[in-house]
């Protein structure tokens, strides 16, 4: 297969399960319901049909299988069909007349905003099309690596090959440019050193919850990798304090006027690249070596799928005070009632001010580093990516080293796994939700899977930008840390909360590992969603009379983050208010039929 042909369906596959899921809009033909000239096209396998509004062409592309979950294996490049006859049309000819579809029924439904930026989408799209084109080019010859077995944290943070499925742009880097990309991509394996500025102590500021000083922490673990210049400097400026930056962000804000007028003043000292060699992981601007003590989440001022990705003042507040929490008597508790669940925290930030304002563009948060090369563990998103070139993931690889072990059915395997995840990071998230009030926004790129002889022993969540706390539940930690509410902005009503899971955790987070197991073969969709169901059935018998299950079980849709739409509407997430920040859509509920048909069938999950 052309790396042509594999950029083109990824990228293609991406935008359109965006557009189908969010929108409702094309169906499923299945092989039994194919005309002779379909099966001539299909090769004999299920079907997608797309219209393409305003113009009486369809899309159609063959698919291994056909989910209720809304992504979908695309087997070839989607087809643009025209009066029955298929027209030979670029991927990006075929983006445009996706992106003019849903422009049209936007502005046809009166159900959107009549906002269009198909044109910008279009354009972000492009570079995420080229940005898969970097990747595979620089990782197909060793491909099959990415579904191992045994892969460590970086491994598995460096392996995400075409990003969030659901996602119109999931390789956009706007800011990066030529060889840029490739530099600082964590799907090319990069690796590199932090710059730092020497900043005169009054223009800098900063917190710790475990020490005072966090920059003499931070200047004696680099002590040793100084350069001779380096040591000079920093001895002849003692009332200085170092400041870590991510390189393309130093040379970029290196730019800016107010640099230059500290520089100017001597306030201000670039002393260039030091440290340890870091890897950029999947949000490309956080960055980690096993031989660091902290990973580095850096102000970067590039757009990163839906936002520019600049650290703000409350998103510190919030880790502090999440770190406190995690690090007191309470959080001790904590871990030892949820011993399966883990929070990876940011115990200390840094930052630049200017006459008393911070400015975020320099923001560098320092997160718990808790992973060395012997463990494995993985982002749910890398676990569960398809392979790009075989109808395999990695999943399936942990199944077959587990039958190699074990001699089980593969279909107590498929179902021993999930019923261990869901006791090992599922059923703590319900707990912390109903009992402590504590909501993460665990999306798969934020959720890490640790695995013991290849089943789940272990989930962390990562990332204080998504950290919550239900107003309805903690009462007693807003009382205590009054600052939750007010510097954090992270106290969030149930019914809010409420929605946010349905999403974060069911639709985005365990339909997507329910889809990456049913893509084995070893289980079916409905059998996961029926362990799933059950599940839920009895939390609730825990946890009566609460608003999330009812939302979860017996409502007929779910709310679902619109990504395709969010750009489509040019909505930031970053920096607007956090109820319009994102698009969200309702879609069809799969859980609440098989709910129906449960109590139907005398099921209580006692």
């Amino acid at each position: 297969m052309l790396q042509t042909e594999i950029q083109n369906r990824l990228a293609l596959q991406n935008l359109i399960n965006a557009y189908c899921y969010e929108l409702g809009v094309g169906r499923y033909i299945e092989v039994s319901e194919q005309n002779e000239a379909c099966l001539n096209f299909s090769q004999r396998q299920p079907l997608l049909e797309v219209p393409l509004l305003p113009t009486s062409m369809l899309l159609r592309v063959p698919i291994d299988k056909v989910s209720q979950l809304g992504n979908v294996r695309f087997l070839e490049e989607p087809t643009v069909f025209l009066n029955g006859q298929s027209c030979d049309y670029t991927a990006s000819t075929v983006a445009t007349l996706v992106l003019q579809s849903i422009a049209y029924y936007q502005l046809s439904s009166n159900t959107q905003s009549t906002t269009d930026k198909s044109h910008e989408v279009l354009g972000r799209w492009l570079q995420s099309y080229e940005g898969l084109g970097k990747i595979l080019t620089h990782r197909l010859d060793n491909i099959d690596d990415i579904v191992s077995a045994e892969l460590n944290f970086v491994e598995t943070e460096q392996n995400l090959i075409y990003g969030h499925t659901m996602h119109p742009t999931p390789k956009g880097r706007d800011g990066f440019y030529a060889q840029e990309w490739e530099q600082y991509a964590p799907e090319t394996q990069s690796k590199f050193q932090l710059n730092y500025w020497l900043v005169q102590s009054d223009y800098v500021t900063g917190n710790w919850v475990d020490g005072e000083d966090i920059y003499q922490e931070l200047l004696t673990k680099l002590t040793p990798y100084l350069t001779d210049y380096q040591q000079k400097m920093l001895q002849q400026h003692t009332d200085y304090r170092l400041l870590p930056l991510h390189p393309w962000q130093a040379r970029f804000l290196q730019q800016q006027p107010w640099y230059e007028t500290l520089f100017q003043q001597q306030k201000i000292y670039p002393l260039g690249a030091m440290g340890w060699y870091l890897s950029p992981t999947t949000s490309v601007r956080t960055l980690a070596s096993f031989d660091a003590p902290w990973m580095f989440k850096l102000s970067l001022s590039v757009a990163i799928t839906n936002s520019v990705r600049i650290n703000l003042a409350k998103e510190c507040q919030r880790g502090y005070y999440a770190c406190q929490i995690w690090r007191s008597e309470f959080g001790k508790r904590l871990k030892q009632q949820y011993p399966t669940l883990s929070v990876i925290n940011d115990p200390a930030w840094l930052a630049l001010t200017i006459d008393g304002e911070v400015i975020n563009e320099t923001i560098c948060i320092l997160r718990d580093n808790p992973f060395d090369p012997s463990i494995q563990v993985s982002n749910l998103a890398s676990l569960c990516q398809d392979h790009p070139t075989r109808c395999t993931n990695r999943i399936k690889t942990l199944f077959q080293a587990i039958k190699a072990n074990t001699a089980q059915d593969n279909t107590v395997i498929a179902s021993d796994w999930f019923d261990s995840y869901l006791k090992v990071g599922f059923e703590p998230l319900v707990s912390l939700y109903y009992e402590h009030g504590l909501g993460f926004e665990a999306h798969q790129q934020n959720s890490l899977l640790e695995l013991k002889d290849y089943y789940p022993s272990r989930l962390w969540v990562r990332d204080n930008q998504g950290f919550g706390y239900i107003a309805e539940y903690a009462g007693s930690l807003i009382d205590e840390i009054p600052a939750l509410m007010d510097e954090a902005e992270c106290v969030v009503p149930e019914f809010f909360a409420n929605e946010r899971f349905a999403y974060y955790i069911i639709a985005n987070h365990l339909f997507g590992l329910i889809t990456a197991i049913a893509r084995t073969g070893w289980a079916s969709e409905e059998q996961l969603l029926t362990q799933l169901v059950n599940r839920l059935m009895a939390l609730e018998q825990r946890y009566p009379h609460r608003e999330l299950f009812e939302l979860l079980l017996r409502q007929d849709t779910l709310p679902f983050k619109g990504n395709l739409l969010t750009r489509m509407q040019g909505l930031d997430e970053l920096t607007a208010p956090v109820e319009t920040q994102s698009v969200y859509v309702n879609v069809p509920n799969p859980l609440q039929p098989i709910y129906s048909r449960q109590l139907n069938n005398g099921v209580h999950c006692a």
